[in-house]
């Protein structure tokens, strides 16, 4: 390697990754691609919406007629996100290599993560997403209950989740009705992790923004919200050494590059190359303090 880091690029690449989607279970439910295709901020990728449908009756138009199943579509515009480091030849003498590389991943993992969180909260606001409930300064079972059920009747697909804000989730931590269940409580009171509750998974997005709305979190399927990624085309930088590491699953994929710069720094840089969009409107309910 042309670098004093013991870890190659593709080890930091898969690493920041993997402890990416650790910070991010959240876009396990929403709909999401990863685009194989080189891009720069700007590029456009479509990703595929599927809701509900009634199925017809099988009429002599065949597979022809279209009526038979509801495939919708929203187009992402990607935007090109960085975290990096530099070193020096004497910071990594004193410290070590290893140290450098830990604490990277870390740093990587935890500025992409907010930047994705930021992305996904910047989306769901009035004008997007219509209907609301207003739960006030805390959130509890039975309104989590009431919810769902106007999720119900607009027949948003499943599996369904929700994303509160940390009052809204200490809440949930201190119901009741909730700790007081048998197998909930033990989990909610050893790790705090609230699991599916009313039918919905929950995930905290601790710095959740209001959007100016007094939004304190919302519910949805994952319809409601599209999100995309792909990898920069970093070809022609000389002197760097470049690794990606994807998730078709999730729909992340990030690129590392790692270079001498001429000043003498040793450069090591993590992208994103990602992006969100409404999906279907009717598919979530925000929730809101007043």
């Amino acid at each position: 390697m042309a670098n004093s880091i013991s870890a190659a690029p593709s080890v930091l690449a898969a690493s920041v990754l993997s402890s990416l989607q650790n910070k991010l279970p959240v876009l396990s439910g929403i709909s999401s691609v990863f685009s194989a295709r080189p891009g720069s901020a700007g590029m456009s990728i479509t990703v595929p919406l599927i809701g509900t449908s009634t199925a017809s009756t099988f009429s002599s138009g065949g597979y022809l007629t279209g009526d038979d199943a509801t495939v919708t579509q929203t187009s992402v515009s990607l935007g090109h996100y960085k975290i990096s480091s530099r070193f020096t030849p004497s910071n990594l003498k004193d410290y070590g290599a290893d140290f450098f590389v830990n604490n990277f991943v870390q740093t990587a993992s935890i500025g992409l993560a907010q930047k994705v969180m930021d992305l996904i909260n910047a989306q769901v606001t009035n004008a997007n997403y219509s209907v609301s409930a207003t739960p006030g300064a805390a959130v509890d079972y039975l309104e989590l209950v009431a919810v769902q059920k106007t999720l119900d009747d607009a027949k948003a697909p499943s599996p369904r989740y929700a994303v509160l804000n940390s009052t809204y989730i200490a809440g949930l931590r201190s119901d009741t009705t909730i700790v007081g269940n048998n197998v909930l409580g033990a989990s909610i009171i050893r790790d705090g992790d609230l699991g599916v509750i009313a039918g919905a998974r929950i995930y905290q997005f601790a710095n959740l923004a209001t959007n100016s709305e007094n939004l304190a979190g919302w519910v949805a399927g994952p319809d409601a919200i599209a999100f995309a990624s792909a990898l920069p085309d970093s070809e022609g930088i000389p002197g760097f050494e470049v690794a990606n590491a994807v998730d078709a699953g999730t729909g992340l994929g990030v690129q590392v590059l790692v270079g001498m710069e001429q000043s003498g720094y040793l450069n090591v840089t993590c992208t994103l190359l990602a992006g969100c969009a409404v999906g279907r409107a009717t598919s979530l309910v925000r929730l809101k303090t007043a």
